[in-house]
């Protein structure tokens, strides 16, 4: 199995086109005012025009209103909308193409009820669970929590990084990762040793 890897966060040209670089299967951009990587769309419009391979390009919107989800999709139409708030299969559905929805896993995260509401998903991303926080924590969630519940490929998020990534994929049955803050020196500002060294241990693993 190859597992996916997105890099999420990304906040520059630079940044963007070094993780291309790197060998990085898709990049993710944070559409949340509140988050420390911000950017705006015409922002996200500009950096992907910049990008030589045709990644997944993934837009992550909390709580946003349908119509402000259209207006982004429509600037950059093959991009994957993320929906990381309290969105519902409803209003996911509405978009009438592939989305990920974003769970935030604690013990009392009924599986079995994402299997139902969200299986026209591509995929879902489970994250951690931090009061106030729609995801960016830095910190990892109980991985045994998920055992074989889910029937939804998934991409496993929070606090993934460099010294954690092997044994992530070793516990847990994933479609792939979503990195942040694991490969950053500051908040919206990669390290390319750390991109180079996540991917390199993800691709080995595979072997």
């Amino acid at each position: 199995m190859t597992h996916f890897i997105k890099i999420c966060g990304i906040t520059s040209k630079e940044d963007a086109q070094m993780v291309e670089a790197e060998g990085a299967d898709a990049l993710g951009f944070i559409l949340h005012e509140e988050s420390q990587r911000f950017v705006e769309i015409d922002e996200v419009v500009t950096i992907v025009g910049s990008l030589k391979s045709d990644l997944d390009i993934f837009l992550v919107f909390v709580n946003k209103e349908l119509e402000h989800v259209e207006k982004c999709l429509n600037k950059i139409p093959k991009a994957i909308p993320q929906f990381h708030g309290d969105e519902d299969q409803n209003f996911c559905n509405k978009f009438d193409q592939d989305f990920v929805k974003a769970i935030r896993v604690n013990a009392d995260t009924n599986f079995e009820d994402m299997n139902n509401n969200f299986g026209k998903a591509k995929m879902l991303l489970l994250d951690s669970c931090e009061e106030g926080l729609y995801g960016g924590s830095g910190k990892s969630f109980d991985w045994d929590l998920i055992g074989n519940k889910l029937k939804i490929p998934f991409l496993l998020a929070g606090g993934i990084d460099t010294i954690n990534v092997e044994r992530a994929l070793s516990s847990v049955s994933c479609k792939g990762i979503d990195v942040s803050s694991g490969v950053e020196h500051a908040p919206g500002i990669k390290d390319q040793a750390k991109v180079k060294d996540l991917i390199k241990k993800v691709r080995s693993f595979n072997v």
